[in-house]
């Protein structure tokens, strides 16, 4: 649905529609390591705050994580992070 939404100081990476629900979508891309070590408490934090922002609320926090090895790049949608 969009994509980079700016609420205040913050920002929701995606905007998504699963079904008829709304789900806010945090992109973490890291060159080798873990990307998931990356979204912390406090960037969860301001993923809901933005959220709280928007009318209507996202039903879902998600997160994706987008991670490039040597041998290919893996891709991750975890539901529900926060």
């Amino acid at each position: 649905m969009a994509r980079r939404v700016a609420v205040g100081r913050d920002e929701i990476d995606l905007l998504v529609a699963w079904g008829s629900r709304l789900v806010a979508v945090e992109v973490k891309t890291r060159l080798g390591g873990e990307p998931v070590e990356e979204f912390t408490a406090a960037k969860a934090a301001r993923l809901r705050r933005a959220g709280r922002g928007l009318r209507p609320s996202p039903h879902r926090y998600d997160l994706v994580t987008v991670c490039a090895r040597r041998d290919g790049v893996e891709v991750r949608w975890l539901p529900g992070v926060c």
